[in-house]
């Protein structure tokens, strides 16, 4: 169900829209807790709007009592609309100002999340949060940090305090970051931390939170290390370690022993570090577009999230699979009726097309959330070139939009299928119909392609959602590899999980087996063909060989990374030196 105010999803479980503010129809409001109005500086003192109309003011006789000289006796007032709250300035001497708007007796609207200020007092209008909705997304810039200081203190209250030993460190968390608990009743509760400076997001527990609201630059490693087993009652040193290694490769916490003062890396040392990321993963991406994909959200990509678009897409969608059923009757693959080169190349452009309106679809569901397309482009992976959209601002949404929005792209896909399967099975002209039976083959090749959940693609990531597993293919490769044979050495009983995981594990290891094998049938018959056309042996076959090392880079350089370290481990074991026994 979309906003009527904003096209933006609705919650079931709450009867506002977040994004705006603005009440659901047919809703009584009475069965839902109020929005209230909280003071920024203390978070004890919160009002809440149950009220048509709430005064504010520094007389007795308001609503809301605010002793402070800024704030006038009769200052403002809260309504409670048809179409959401609405802040009214009582032509106070000071103002109240909503954002950057200063109002002196005009109103304004009250979205979620929207500071006020009465006079000089900030208030916070927040709507009411439940689990089955997530907690508010806490933000917090230079400005509402120590590092924001100004003077000369400022500096040296930024710098990181430097430690002399492991467990003497004083991490402190830096600016720019946006925390926020994920919706749902899950045990333990999940958070998405964001790094607003880098758009780089974590996912951690509870317990990952925990030590995070700890690091104030006061707490040292040991004070967490107690801390942690006052709490959870365990001495876990490694736990915490490994959260603040991962904090600190996101760049969201420093003070760390060692941190400080970082080794400086040479021109040739970064140089190969960038190509090692480029071999790994080649992204083009470009950023700025989420002002785009609002712009045609708003002019007609909302329709197609609405019960009728979405009737209409599955409707399309099992009409074009009896299309497609009925044209294989009459067509024939890679024949175009005649149509010749020229219909080659106008397939192969409405092909690029309908990936660009499935990554679309991606953005546009995304917008339906009223969330952020951070940037979109294409990635190398095994050398063949795929179209993406970075939805990782979904987090902060709940499980089941991200799975909408995965899907959102797939279903476009097949949807545009059925429309040219029906144009196969039914159009008259024998070219257009031939052509539209080869596309429409494509894209539904493309569709199972993409929800194959065997591969990091549309397929696996929704899943991976509806399991509430977001690392399932790492979980289940390392309990194939290692912890299956554990479990059967050890004789344990395996479970549904253990089975799920198991099978899962095989299921990827194929898969990948698979997906390496085509890609290097399909570089191998390319750089061959190409090479025996212009080189003679042996150069033919060392470029064949170089090309092949390059496309297949990600499998055998992560092959012998392990291979590597398992050796570097024997070689540990095999020279280290025996205990030496103590005598009392």
């Amino acid at each position: 169900m979309l906003c009527h105010a904003c096209r933006v999803h609705l919650h079931r479980a709450h009867p506002y829209c977040l994004h705006c503010g603005t009440p659901r129809r047919n809703v009584r409001l009475s069965r839902f807790i109020a929005p209230e109005l909280q003071h920024v500086d203390d978070s004890s003192r919160t009002w809440p709007l149950t009220k048509p109309v709430t005064t504010i003011g520094r007389a007795a006789d308001n609503d809301i009592v605010l002793d402070d000289p800024s704030v006038s006796r009769r200052h403002a007032r809260v309504v409670r609309r048809r179409n959401g709250f609405v802040i009214e300035d009582l032509d106070s001497f000071n103002g109240t100002s909503v954002g950057d708007r200063v109002l002196h007796g005009d109103s304004a609207r009250l979205p979620d999340h929207t500071i006020v200020h009465i006079g000089d007092v900030p208030l916070r209008f927040a709507q009411p949060r439940a689990a089955a909705v997530g907690s508010k997304t806490v933000v917090a810039g230079t400005e509402h940090t120590i590092l924001a200081a100004a003077g000369a203190d400022a500096a040296a209250a930024a710098a990181a305090p430097t430690a002399t030993g492991p467990l003497s460190a004083r991490p402190r968390r830096r600016s720019g970051w946006a925390l926020k608990r994920l919706p749902g009743e899950q045990q333990p509760a999940q958070w998405v931390l964001r790094n607003t400076r880098t758009g780089q997001y974590l996912q951690l527990d509870d317990r990952d939170v925990f030590l995070w609201r700890l690091l104030d630059g006061e707490h040292t490693i040991r004070d967490l290390l107690y801390a942690y087993a006052e709490e959870y009652g365990e001495l876990a040193l490694p736990r915490i370690e490994r959260t603040l290694r991962q904090l600190a490769r996101a760049d969201l916490v420093r003070g760390l022993h060692g941190q400080a003062d970082p080794r400086p890396r040479s021109l040739l040392r970064r140089a190969g570090r960038a190509l090692l990321r480029a071999l790994l993963q080649l992204q083009i991406s470009i950023s700025g577009l989420d002002g785009l994909f609002t712009r045609m959200y708003r002019a007609f990509g909302w329709w197609f999230f609405t019960r009728t678009g979405v009737l209409a897409l599955w409707l399309l969608i099992v009409a074009g699979g009896y299309g497609f059923i009925v044209a294989t009757g009459r067509q024939r693959l890679l024949d175009l009726g005649g149509a010749g080169g020229l219909g080659w190349v106008v397939i192969a452009t409405c092909y690029l097309v309908a990936i660009t309106i499935h990554e679309s679809a991606h953005a546009l569901a995304v917008k339906s959330y009223g969330r952020t397309v951070t940037r979109a482009g294409f990635l190398f992976m095994l050398g063949m070139p795929f179209a993406f959209v970075d939805t990782s601002d979904m987090w902060f949404g709940s499980r089941w939009s991200r799975i909408v929005v995965t899907l959102a792209g797939p279903l476009s896909t097949a949807a545009l299928a059925g429309a040219l399967a029906l144009g196969a099975a039914y159009l008259p002209d024998p070219a257009l119909s031939a052509g539209c039976f080869q596309l429409a083959f494509a894209l539904y090749l493309n569709t199972l392609y993409n929800l194959n959940p065997l591969m990091p693609l549309d397929g696996y990531q929704a899943l991976a959602d509806a399991l509430r597993r977001p690392r399932l293919r790492e979980e289940a490769t390392a309990y194939f590899t290692k912890g299956l044979w554990r479990d059967l050495r050890a004789r344990r009983r395996l479970g549904v999980r253990e089975l799920g995981l198991a099978g899962y594990g095989l299921l990827s290891v194929v898969g990948l087996g698979l997906f390496a094998a085509m890609a290097f049938l399909a570089w191998n018959s390319r750089l061959g063909d190409l090479v025996d056309e212009h080189l003679r042996p042996p150069l033919d076959t060392l470029v064949v060989v170089v090309g092949l090392g390059v496309a297949l880079f990600p499998i055998w350089y992560r092959i012998a990374r392990k291979l590597a370290a398992l050796a570097g481990r024997l070689r540990r074991r095999g020279t280290a030196p025996e205990p030496m026994e103590v005598t009392a």
